[in-house]
């Protein structure tokens, strides 16, 4: 896999399109999912932070991306 820079939240959304289109369910692991996750927990944050506790909003971003990760990475999945 080549290198990827990534300095913003649209490198990893472009991260992730790409190496999804791929087909390749194996790249997405707990790095990647760290990653994705804590950058979703700021854009919820920037959005929310006056409806969520910091707390809501970590719990609400690991319940998806377990489930992300169960339903359209885990082998057998879609």
């Amino acid at each position: 896999m080549e290198p990827f820079e990534i300095n913003s939240r649209d490198d990893i959304l472009a991260y992730v399109v790409a190496e999804a289109e791929k087909g390749n369910k194996q790249w997405f692991g707990f790095l990647q999912q760290k990653m994705t996750g804590i950058s979703l927990v700021h854009q919820i944050a920037a959005r929310h932070a006056d409806k969520f506790t910091p707390d809501e909003i970590v719990d609400y971003v690991n319940r998806l991306n377990n489930s992300i990760f169960n339903r359209m990475i885990k082998p057998g999945a879609l």
